[in-house]
């Protein structure tokens, strides 16, 4: 190789910094006569085999992109440590990441939504992401005034592998010393990732090396003939990281499309080549990217800057600040229709925070993407596992708000063993393990009895049944059915029954709560006190009235507040619609007859005193039935003894999101007795081309055939799957598989094609013996 003086080494790591390409960097590197020179290149970790690390890290490019953007985190949160003169790893450090944000940067309780979008962009500028390369194969830098490493310290830092560098300060997200190795699986063929640092002046370490650059190159080694496997290594000839003396360096961002203008003083810089993203998301970076990356870093401490510096684009705009999932709903509150929290307790698992969040029907889809529905785990901002909107529709039956539905679950407070146990190391999914059971049927019993969401999902189901053809018209096609045929009677016995909403329930006035109640109490309290019997299996709720509008507890600004005193322990609470249930539960080792005392105290800022309610719970003979349902149902309820079917049109695709090939929607009614509504695609594109295409033939006909076939094939396919269910064995229940409804809305689209073909065809069909058949 050709010697690398000081001098030399600048050039050699600018000309990799503007390089575009894997093929501009294997260039440079040929060049310099380093390319074939195995001598120059080390183990990634000092770790021969390193590859069953390195490929064991996420299974996504976004998620794995995340890892370096919470490195960078990280390395500001640490810096600013140090500049307060404190030891990151000494006990007068934060605790955690949002006591550290509030610290450092004032920002109450570290929750950065609530700081003003403008307030965010100026502090987004401590961790820069930019977009560069090309269009098809983007490149990607990620630039942090963090503490930096110095160039003696890249083996220990950059360039190590489960080693304990971080996991004594506490308030940092990246402790198993494996996430930066993430993106090695999706950059290029080559696996490039380029490492450019300097030493913070207020960190530690040795004054000499804190005037100095290092930099190194991470690739993939092929295997040869004396190499077996293929091999991650980093450049440092004669064993040393490459440096190089300079006051800055010309690697943040200028203007458009200039990737590499404004000057760096210290910190970090990372750039990986060719980087395997999803084709939707090598769109412009300001767009489709961070929506993704507002997903996988739903409440981050620090907002992050993106730059769309990619030559070719014409845009608005070409810089944007990501701030997570949490300040795009805190931004845009017009477009909330509800929200509430709660702390959850589960049993022998831990405490979780829940944050329940109804986003409004939009017409425009595009607007409705932007706010990705599902169940989302977060440790310290980031995602760390994830259940769809399916999972949600599929568990709670609530399917006319699972698409809008945003369910956050904060698992910080989770014991740190169980943490570990549930989410691994990747950080992008869970083990099937009990705990994660246990913490998804608690969440998913909240959702369930939650008053506001049951209440909205019926308010939306029976906007829907306003389109829905009339139970007369229904009834009388039905029985002309089972008339011709007696055997379709069984699609239409025990569990079709649903029930419809009455028109009262959307017919009320909306809830308007005040900021500040003046009352929280015990609903219709006895004149001698409430004694709430509590059998010694189950768990107990307590009904409270308010005048609270709703998010009272859920809002970051001035939230009320509420404390429970007594030995039963309050597993968790709702509020919605001037009603709030608060769910207790037993402690172990009661016996039959115990009597306990509770007491709930409501406080926020403008109260002296806080509202204050007691009453006692008693311990009865345990209960081999669930928990007691809501004892209000929705007001109007009348039982049917079909399905309600209604008629979709395009101009109503949008809300029910379907589109010109969708043919059939089979939804839960949300009812606690069960049951389902049908949606048929009158404007379905095959059905549409049957009727041109059949002029002679009354359209009527066509689309009777159509309605009545699919809603005949989706009943048959109902009774198999619940006669199937009802012989499966009951240890098969966690089988991982689609929702019945979903795969027959998906077979519905191909079933279109061909059904009016069929049955025109056969029923043209003469038999005229046997030979035929």
């Amino acid at each position: 190789m050709v010697a690398l003086t000081e001098e030399k080494s600048h050039d050699l790591c600018i000309k990799l910094l503007r390089s575009e390409t894997e093929e501009e960097v294997i260039d440079v590197l040929k060049k310099h006569q380093i390319w074939e020179d195995r001598s120059v290149w080390k183990p990634y970790g000092d770790i021969p085999n390193n590859r069953g690390i390195v490929s064991n890290q996420q299974s996504e490019p976004v998620a794995a992109l995340v890892e370096k953007l919470v490195n960078s985190i990280d390395a500001v949160l640490t810096v600013d440590c140090y500049r307060s003169k404190v030891d990151p790893k000494s006990s007068a450090a934060p605790q955690t990441m949002r006591e550290a944000a509030e610290r450092f940067y004032g920002i109450k309780d570290g929750h950065i939504q609530i700081l003003t979008p403008s307030e965010r962009t100026l502090l987004a500028q401590r961790i820069q992401l930019i977009a560069c390369g090309t269009k098809e194969n983007p490149a990607y830098t990620i630039i942090d005034d963090g503490e930096g490493q110095t160039p003696g310290q890249f083996a220990e830092t950059f360039l190590s592998l489960v080693k304990e560098n971080k996991s004594s300060i506490p308030f940092v997200q990246g402790k198993f010393n494996m996430g930066g190795t993430g993106v090695l699986q999706f950059a290029g063929r080559n696996s490039f990732q380029l490492i450019i640092s300097k030493r913070n002046p207020v960190a530690p370490g040795n004054s000499e090396d804190k005037k100095k650059w290092g930099f190194t190159l991470i690739r993939r080694m092929r295997p040869d003939t004396n190499h077996p496997h293929s091999i991650y290594v980093f450049l440092a000839p004669e064993g040393n990281i490459l440096r190089f003396e300079a006051d800055s360096l010309p690697l943040r961002p200028g203007k458009y499309p200039q990737p590499y203008e404004e000057p760096l003083a210290s910190g970090s810089c990372i750039k990986i080549w060719n980087y395997k993203m999803q084709r939707g998301l090598k769109s412009i970076a300001t767009l489709d990217l961070r929506y993704e990356l507002e997903e996988f870093l739903p409440e981050p401490v620090l907002p992050i800057r993106i730059y769309e510096r990619r030559p070719g684009y014409k845009a608005n705009y070409y810089d944007t600040t990501m701030s997570g999932l949490s300040a795009v709903l805190a931004d845009k509150p017009q477009n909330i229709e509800f929200s509430d929290s709660s702390p959850l307790k589960i049993n022998n698992v831990g405490d979780v925070q829940v944050r329940l969040v109804v986003i409004k029907e939009m017409e425009n889809p595009d607007s409705a993407d932007r706010y990705p529905a599902g169940l989302f785990y977060i440790v310290n901002g980031q995602l760390q596992g994830y259940q769809n909107k399916n999972f949600v529709a599929r568990k709670t039956k609530f399917d006319y708000i699972s698409s809008s539905l945003i369910v956050m679950v904060d698992c910080i407070d989770l014991p740190q063993e169980v943490r570990e146990d549930i989410f691994m190391a990747s950080r992008d999914r869970m083990r099937e393990i009990e705990e994660k059971s246990a913490i998804e049927g608690a969440l998913i019993e909240y959702i369930k009895d939650h008053p506001a969401i049951k209440k909205l999902n019926a308010i939306r189901r029976q906007k829907r049944q306003e389109t829905a053809l009339s139970q007369e018209e229904t009834s009388k096609i039905f029985q002309s059915l089972v008339r011709s045929d007696p055997s379709l009677a069984s699609l239409f016995g025990k569990g079709t029954l649903v029930k419809v909403p009455g028109k009262d329930i959307t017919d009320e006035e909306p809830y308007e709560g005040k900021r500040f109640p003046t009352y929280f109490r015990i609903h219709d309290e006895p004149k001698n006190g409430l004694i709430r019997n509590c059998p010694i299996n189950r768990s107990c709720r307590v009904e409270f009235e308010t005048d609270a509008e709703n998010g009272y507890f859920d809002r970051l600004e001035d939230p009320g507040h509420i404390e429970c005193h007594g030995i039963p322990q309050k597993l968790s609470q709702s509020l919605g619609n001037g009603k709030s249930i608060l769910k207790f539960g037993l402690p172990e080792n009661v016996s039959v007859g115990d009597e306990f005392r509770v007491k709930v105290e409501i406080n926020d800022i403008s109260r002296v005193q806080p509202f204050e309610s007691d009453f006692r719970i008693r311990v009865e003979e345990p209960s081999e039935k669930g928990e007691p349902s809501d004892p209000s149902p929705p007001k109007g309820a009348a039982l049917a003894g079909i399905p309600n079917i209604r008629r979709i049109h395009r101009d109503q695709w949008a809300a029910e999101n379907l589109n010109e090939k969708s043919a059939l929607k089979i939804s839960n009614s949300g009812q606690e007795d069960g049951g389902f509504d049908v949606a048929i695609n009158v404007d379905n594109i095959y059905l549409q081309n049957e009727i041109i295409k059949r002029k002679k033939l009354d359209a009527k006909l066509l689309s009777y055939w159509f309605e009545w076939g699919l809603v005949l094939i989706a009943l048959g396919m109902i009774k198999a799957e619940t006669d199937r269910k009802e012989t499966k064995p009951s240890n098969q229940e966690n089988e991982q598989q689609d929702d019945i409804f979903e795969r027959i809305n998906r077979a519905s689209e191909g079933i279109a094609i061909t059904l009016i073909p069929i049955i025109y065809h056969m029923s043209q069909k003469t038999f005229v013996d046997d030979q035929q058949y």
